[in-house]
């Protein structure tokens, strides 16, 4: 059927140029049945192509997801919740420890912000951040407690350490080896760190003096104390009063005279009145 052809003349506008074609006459008379067959030949040309494409990605997407929750469960499983609260509550005790002794010195209070650690971390890690950051704690408020910082009586000083004019009016320069801070007879004296009484008695120019032992080297000296209220070779903590404000041995009326050394030397006490 498709010998049997038709010729087709075209002609352009014009009319001068002519061009005949020759056509199989059935696909002339059902070329609707034709364009069908190509357009649904298109259609499942491209249904196949959309088949394999979803067929492909839906196995790629399955096996994602399925990593991810066997990634989210073994996460849920390592993670030990009970523990990760305890730590975090750890942390606040300490932070309201760490508080509490700066306050009794004297100092600002510690306001952290974002304290629970960086921004970005992966979660699987949560435990091993917790544990961290107690542990941290533990060794500041052990660092805060063990040194020498802050005041040990709250009032006006008025000597700094280094040479200062001889205040009994000799007009004579002499060296200041502490900080001396104006008080009332009776006022408390407090320790500035956990230590152990070296020396609690009368020594010289100090009058009643008291010595205390801290670790990592330091020491700090207590004088002119009107009364002493700590024994030799005594435990005392941060905070503890060892003895009440006074004006014994050489010194012009009530006042504290406090000195720290590190490794048996003198050092300027104003370095650790602040942290």
């Amino acid at each position: 059927m498709l010998k049997h052809k038709t010729s087709v003349l075209f002609v352009n506008n014009s009319g001068k140029e002519k061009k005949a074609i020759q056509v199989p006459t059935a696909l002339l008379l059902s070329w609707r049945k034709y364009l069908i067959g190509f357009i649904a030949v298109i259609l499942l040309l491209c249904a196949t192509i959309c088949f394999i494409i979803f067929k492909k990605t839906s196995n790629f997407y399955s096996v994602f997801y399925k990593t991810r929750l066997e990634h989210a469960n073994r996460i849920k499983n390592e993670i030990n919740v009970e523990k990760v609260k305890a730590s975090f509550k750890s942390i606040d005790q300490q932070m309201k420890q760490i508080n509490h002794l700066l306050g009794e010195r004297g100092l600002s209070k510690l306001a952290l912000e974002n304290a629970g650690g960086p921004e970005e971390f992966d979660i699987t890690d949560i435990n091993e951040v917790a544990s961290f950051y107690e542990n941290e704690l533990h060794k500041a408020a052990d660092v805060i407690r063990e040194t020498p910082i802050g005041r040990p009586h709250f009032g006006e000083q008025t000597s700094g350490f280094g040479h200062r004019y001889n205040p009994f009016g000799s007009g004579s320069v002499e060296s200041h080896s502490g900080l001396d801070f104006r008080g009332t007879i009776g006022e408390t004296v407090k320790t500035t760190a956990d230590g152990v009484v070296a020396f609690a008695g009368v020594k010289g120019g100090y009058g009643n003096c008291v010595i205390v032992q801290h670790k990592n080297g330091f020491q700090t000296l207590y004088g002119h104390l009107s009364k002493i209220s700590v024994k030799p070779h005594q435990k005392i903590n941060s905070g503890d009063k060892i003895g009440e404000v006074g004006s014994t041995g050489r010194s012009t009326g009530p006042h504290l005279h406090y000195e720290i050394l590190i490794n048996g030397v003198r050092t300027d006490p104003s370095r650790f009145t602040k942290l």
